[in-house]
């Protein structure tokens, strides 16, 4: 007596295959935007973390510096170098000069004395755009200004409109 017995092959078909290799090259696609989207963005938030501080730096110094100016001189045609007389005391020969200027992308701070003697010198921010970082006059009369600060690094940038009003001063010169 011959017994049959059935067979049952295991393995996979060509059809169960190429259904398995299709879903594994999309599960692999997705994997790899997501990768690219995700190291890309790291690189643009990085050059973002850079220059905002620059901006910051820049808006904090300027702002604070004209508030308290007493006079203002602002260079053409985007208003840099840009010198102010800040008082020290009720007497205006003792007032000291701060002037900022450009080297390059980088912003810096000089302060002289009443003497006109180097006190000292600061870089304020970098990555500065030099073409499109002015300092305007909005309105002489209440001693109002704007500026505006753009900082870039490779393809990430960043800009920031201050307005800034005197507190003291006997008026705007430009």
């Amino acid at each position: 007596m011959i017994k049959m017995v059935k067979m049952t092959e295991k393995g996979f078909t060509l059809l169960e295959a190429v259904i398995g290799i299709g879903i594994m090259a999309l599960v692999v696609v997705a994997i790899a935007t997501a990768t690219t989207t995700l190291l890309l963005n790291h690189g643009q938030a990085a050059e973002q973390n850079t220059v905002l501080p620059q901006v910051q730096n820049a808006g904090h110094w300027i702002s604070r510096d004209v508030q308290t100016a007493r006079n203002i001189t602002a260079g053409d045609p985007n208003g840099f170098p840009l010198s102010l007389s800040v008082p020290i005391d009720m007497d205006e020969n003792n007032d000291y000069s701060v002037n900022y200027t450009f080297n390059g992308t980088r912003l810096k701070r000089k302060v002289y004395d009443s003497s006109q003697t180097l006190v000292s010198e600061t870089l304020i921010a970098d990555y500065i755009d030099t073409d499109n970082t002015t300092f305007n006059t909005l309105n002489a009369t209440i001693n109002l200004y704007q500026l505006t600060v753009r900082a870039v690094k490779d393809k990430g940038g960043l800009t920031r409109i201050y307005e800034i009003s005197q507190r003291i001063g006997t008026g705007a010169e430009e």
